[in-house]
């Protein structure tokens, strides 16, 4: 028996970091990959797919996003889709649908538990009222093999947003064979007691550069009464972030030369790529960041540069420099200013004798 757990799609995110037109297609990418996750279900004749909560972004979800959800539900008659609400998603969902399909089936703020065999998937969704309460009124059949779902993070993790703590002793020796969590966007799997594992099955599709890496869903194997998991890839581009240090090059042209050969052997054409470019560097050589944006943007996806580099200021090249421009260097790294603004004060100077700002 198979089950496939998955979370955090957060369909119809708005996706401000990129483009009008390429956030457009990727929102269509990402609704386009729960319906793949939804015939590989079929496919591969799962018996249910835990969806451990924010299936939406907003409450403003479109017909179009709507309707093609539950169409697909609709098509996977040999799928069960266990819906268990995050703290993204809202009733509105739910309550536009005239009538429920049959095979989706939810959790609600009480323990609500569906049986396949010797198999039970349980879950719960955190309220206001409820979070007292939780713990104790779990309660699971010792010979049963139990999946628990929960949307949270787990207390002591760290993470940006609002959301419901998760305690990770207090569902010990609860009879838990495998806890499907939902709400941290990367694959995180550890040890909950003797008997069980838990795990962040992370989210199906990255949405931004604090989403990197591969990304999918958790396929779940029971035999011989024992939970076999696997992380299956499956997202449809990959954020990535490359760090490149542009210390020790004397020349700009050498230094792109080797940001795109490292950039073609980490990436993929399809991919939507960060470039760092850090370390210290000399007056001389001057950064075109717009340049190689341009040329690299040709090659991929889509990519966006950052300078976090500095000046590499050797006081010895301006000693005797009787220009503009060895007066302002020399006055400013001879004031009592902090080393950084420094170098802030003299890469803006010297930018501006150069007529750039």
């Amino acid at each position: 028996m198979k089950f496939i757990h998955c979370g955090d799609l957060h369909l119809d995110s708005k996706l401000d970091s990129l483009p009008t037109e390429k956030a457009k297609l990727r929102r269509e990418e990402i609704v386009r990959s729960f319906e793949r996750m939804v015939d590989s279900a079929v496919q591969n004749n799962v018996t249910a797919v835990i969806i451990a909560g924010d299936m939406f972004d907003t409450a403003k979800v479109t017909n179009k996003t709507r309707s093609r959800v539950i169409n697909a539900i609709i098509k996977a008659q040999s799928v069960d889709f266990l819906y268990l609400s995050g703290n993204h998603d809202d009733d509105n969902f739910i309550s536009s649908l005239e009538e429920l399909p049959p095979n989706l089936k939810l959790f609600s703020d009480k323990w609500t538990s569906y049986r396949y065999g010797d198999v039970v998937v349980s879950g719960v969704k955190f309220t206001s009222h409820n979070t007292s309460v939780v713990y104790d009124t779990l309660n699971l059949n010792e010979n049963d093999i139990n999946i628990v779902a929960m949307h949270g993070q787990i207390v002591g993790y760290n993470s940006s947003e609002k959301a419901e703590n998760i305690s990770l002793p207090k569902l010990k020796n609860k009879h838990i064979d495998y806890l499907a969590l939902g709400h941290i966007h990367t694959y995180v799997k550890g040890e909950l007691d003797e008997r069980g594992v838990y795990a962040y099955c992370g989210c199906l599709d990255g949405r931004g550069f604090d989403e990197t890496g591969e990304k999918g869903f958790v396929v779940l194997t029971i035999e011989n009464r024992k939970v076999y998991t696997q992380a299956v890839p499956f997202c449809s581009r990959i954020f990535r972030e490359i760090q490149a240090d542009i210390t020790g090059f004397d020349s700009w042209f050498d230094f792109k030369d080797q940001v795109i050969n490292d950039i073609s052997n980490e990436c993929r054409a399809c991919d939507l790529i960060k470039l760092v470019i850090k370390g210290e560097h000399k007056t001389d050589l001057e950064i075109d960041k717009e340049g190689l944006t341009s040329l690299l943007n040709e090659k991929y996806f889509f990519v966006k540069i950052y300078d976090k580099t500095q000046l590499k200021i050797e006081l010895n090249d301006y000693a005797s420099d009787k220009s503009v421009r060895g007066e302002f260097v020399r006055s400013v790294w001879e004031s009592e200013l902090d080393a950084d603004i420094k170098q802030q004060i003299i890469m803006c100077g010297l930018n501006a004798l150069k007529g750039e700002i």
